[in-house]
């Protein structure tokens, strides 16, 4: 009985330390959270360097501290008792974890966060200084690591089996690791990229073509309009401008510069690769780019590192951050006005090509003047770019195979893809042609929805013609129509169903389309596709659909890409989709 009792008290003393040791260690981490989250919610401007250190010190001091408790050997025996175990193996980890961080990834990260203070990010003058991005490059790869490092400790943990209040704590700091680990690895990968791309290494020069929705084509709109912009050392600057015009004055407008195979012609018509206003018939962008770069070599010799695709309505979202411009013409372009302006309003007011035109050249020299002389933030700016790709309205080829790759992995390539390993691209593109200014009066919804069994996915999209009684321009209204006996304010419309590679495309709504003997098919690196000719009168809805039958075997997560139109899309992906496709990462 004596020894029972000694043996009871020696485990209770034995608890009782392992209790007081876990509070030691939270207290200690929980120390190490407020410093951290007071040293980096603080800013670096005109903080204190020795400060800043001491409070640095503090959290490494704390962490340590609390990874050697977690390492100790009662932490040792109660990760092996039952149904405790876990959670105690879950506590030590993540410790582990977060020394990992505080020790390899802190200190460097501190540097980084002196030198570019991103909370203070400013553009003035059309430029950002590069120089603090080239000092801290070398230190991206330590933190990557350390993040790396960090994510393997925590990697076998499974949250699902652990108690509430350990739980909870692991997942914030895991989804924190998770999180941060791949996005530090895309820096390390590309921030050498991106500075060159910047003209941290020497002048770049750049063809920015503008494209028209009110005129729609697959990738956006006609693109009469371009600027040429050069980056150097982080700073814009203009080049020269152009537009349709310019090759005809040249000489060179319907020359073909690049031929496309056969079987891809057939899914358009001829001028694709002749006119530089249908250079954007195709939805695979890095070909609209061999045809600009094609193009302008014949007429001038220039030659680009890359061609950078946004409309209107990117303009927009721009002026939401640098604010409103005043044009020459009088008017105020503001984010709220900017795509009727120069969408519509601008026809009626100038209701002929040259003088449109001009105006368009007119309004886009001027935002670009504003963007490069007013002060803004580049983080905002950032975002409203993203929200633009967001909506298909950013694409970017780059000769540079290392830029080229940066496009790719965000997703702003806008090439149709070659298989269906890393993505399923299914697409459902618009041209115009009705040859006309029609579509800034086009709204669209999407609509996406699988059947797992037969393996296939049908494609819907609702067309509504919106326009009003007082558009009365000739340069709006279509100059095709005659032909089939409609009203000129009937939209014309060439509808392009795609399929990915190795899918057939089952059935289309509708079947044949409105015009007679317009009705195509072919394939465009891989992809097979059919385009189908609807007519959408005033004030009338119609819905267009196709069924994809997919290949056998896994598929990569759905790429559902459209044509962005002047106002948003709206667009649906049936829950019955994710038995067929992966989650995107």
């Amino acid at each position: 009985m004596g020894a029972l009792l000694i043996a009871g008290v020696a485990v209770g003393v034995v608890a009782l330390k392992f209790i007081s040791e876990v509070r030691t260690a939270q207290l200690a981490l929980e120390r190490a959270k407020t410093d951290l989250t007071a040293l980096t919610s603080g800013g670096f401007g005109d903080a204190d360097p020795a400060a800043v250190q001491a409070t640095a010190g503090d959290i490494s001091a704390n962490v340590t501290a609390a990874a050697e408790i977690v390492d100790g050997p009662l932490w040792e025996m109660a990760a092996e008792v039952p149904l405790v175990g876990q959670n105690v193996d879950a506590v030590q980890r993540v410790t582990r974890a977060v020394d990992i961080l505080v020790q390899r990834a802190l200190p460097p990260g501190l540097q980084f966060m002196a030198a570019v203070d991103v909370d203070g990010l400013t553009v003035e003058g059309g430029g950002l200084n590069l120089a603090p991005f080239r000092e801290v490059q070398s230190s991206i790869p330590e933190i990557t690591a350390a993040f790396t490092a960090a994510q393997e400790v925590v990697a076998p943990l499974d949250t699902a089996s652990l108690l509430p209040q350990v739980a909870e704590p692991v997942d914030e700091i895991t989804a924190i690791i998770d999180q941060a680990a791949p996005a530090l690895a895309v820096a390390d990968k590309y921030l050498p990229t991106l500075l060159d791309v910047a003209g941290a290494d020497g002048k770049r020069t750049y063809l920015v073509i503008f494209q028209n929705n009110a005129e729609i084509r697959a990738t956006g709109g006609n693109p009469a309009a371009s600027m040429i912009m050069t980056f150097t050392d982080g700073t814009l600057g203009y080049a020269d401008q152009a537009s349709s015009a310019t090759f005809v004055e040249a000489g060179v407008q319907g020359n073909e510069y690049i031929s496309l195979p056969e079987e891809t012609m057939g899914l358009y018509l001829p001028t694709l690769t002749r006119n530089s206003q249908d250079y954007t018939f195709t939805p695979d962008f890095p070909t609209t780019a061999s045809l600009f770069q094609a193009v302008w070599k014949a007429t001038s010799g220039a030659e680009f590192d890359g061609v950078i695709s946004i409309d209107p309505v990117v303009l927009a979202h721009m002026l939401a951050v640098a604010g409103p411009v005043k044009l020459p013409t009088g008017e105020t372009l503001t984010s709220e006005n900017a795509v009727s302006t120069l969408l519509s309003k601008s026809y009626e007011r100038y209701p002929d090509a040259t003088s449109s035109d001009l105006f368009f050249e007119q309004a886009a020299r001027t935002v670009f003047d504003h963007l490069t002389s007013a002060s803004w933030d580049p983080m905002a700016m950032l975002a409203a770019l993203e929200r633009s790709a967001a909506e298909q309205r950013v694409y970017l080829a780059f000769t540079d195979p290392e830029a080229q790759a940066l496009a790719e992995e965000f997703g702003v390539d806008g090439a149709l893809a070659g298989d269906t390993e890393e993505q399923t691209q299914l697409g459902i593109f618009l041209n115009n042609s009705s040859v006309s200014k029609l579509d800034f009066h086009l709204t669209s919804a999407i609509d996406a929805r699988c059947d797992v069994g037969a393996r296939t996915v049908t494609t819907t999209m609702t067309l509504h013609n919106s326009i009003t009684e007082d558009i009365r321009s000739n340069y709006t209204l279509g100059w095709r129509n005659g032909r089939f006996g409609l009203p000129r304010t009937t939209m014309m419309l060439d509808v392009l169903f795609f399929a990915p590679p190795g899918a057939t495309i089952a059935q289309t709504t509708p079947q044949s389309g409105d015009a007679p003997g317009w009705d195509r098919s072919g394939t465009e690196k891989g992809n097979s596709a059919v385009s189908r000719t609807v007519f959408v009168a005033k004030d009338q809805t119609v819905t267009v659909s196709y069924t994809v039958a997919l290949p056998d075997g896994d598929l990569g997560p759905l790429d559902l890409r459209y044509t962005p139109t002047a106002r948003h899309t709206d667009v649906t992906i049936d829950p019955t989709c994710t038995e067929l496709f992966p989650a995107a990462d």
